[in-house]
């Protein structure tokens, strides 16, 4: 596994300035979250660094790796390819930059759509995501204060509004991520 000062080096590189400071922002919103929930912060700068390293990657592009690498695309990903940019990611991950830990390339995975059973670092990735100081409206800094009092709360607020948002507009709730909240509706979220 290389090192995460190349992983930065090379994620800069690959991304659009705009991209890399977004993942610079979620780098230093995993770490706050981290200490606070306990997560492996080393995993997490990687994963955070790594989550977005194929969303602008152009749409046969993501179809073509995640294809090629078994994965069987859903109708609701091809319908929404940009989905697939997560799935890429571990991908990418683990071919270019050696990373075979199940930790970071979980995180990398679900970061969009979170899924039942989410870890702790699962949950931080995706609610930093959701939070960085960068994303500057209501529903984000709502569950930016909640991720610093509850994590479990945060994951929920935040897919609350996702699905919200996707409802409002006649868009499909990706299952994993109702799957989630109605796992987390009963379960803690384990380390």
């Amino acid at each position: 596994m290389v090192t995460i000062d190349k992983v930065r080096e090379e994620v800069k590189k690959r991304l659009s300035p705009e991209r890399f400071e977004h993942s610079e922002r979620v780098a230093f919103m995993s770490k706050k979250l981290g200490k606070i929930w306990d997560g492996d912060t080393a995993k997490l700068i990687y994963a955070a660094y790594l989550h977005d390293i194929a969303r602008d990657m152009p749409t046969n592009d993501l179809i073509k790796t995640v294809k090629e690498n078994g994965y069987r695309i859903s109708k609701l990903e091809y319908a929404k390819p940009v989905l697939l940019h997560s799935i890429a990611g571990t991908i990418i991950a683990g071919k270019d930059f050696g990373i075979n830990d199940p930790t970071i390339l979980n995180a990398i995975r679900y970061h969009t759509t979170g899924r039942k059973g989410i870890t702790v670092n699962e949950a931080i990735i995706y609610v930093a995501d959701f939070t960085e100081c960068g994303r500057n409206f209501r529903e984000a800094d709502i569950v930016r204060k909640l991720s610093f009092k509850n994590l479990k709360e945060a994951v929920l607020k935040e897919t609350e509004f996702n699905a919200s948002f996707l409802m409002n507009k006649r868009k499909p709730v990706h299952p994993y991520s109702i799957e989630m909240f109605n796992y987390l509706l009963k379960n803690e979220i384990l380390p």
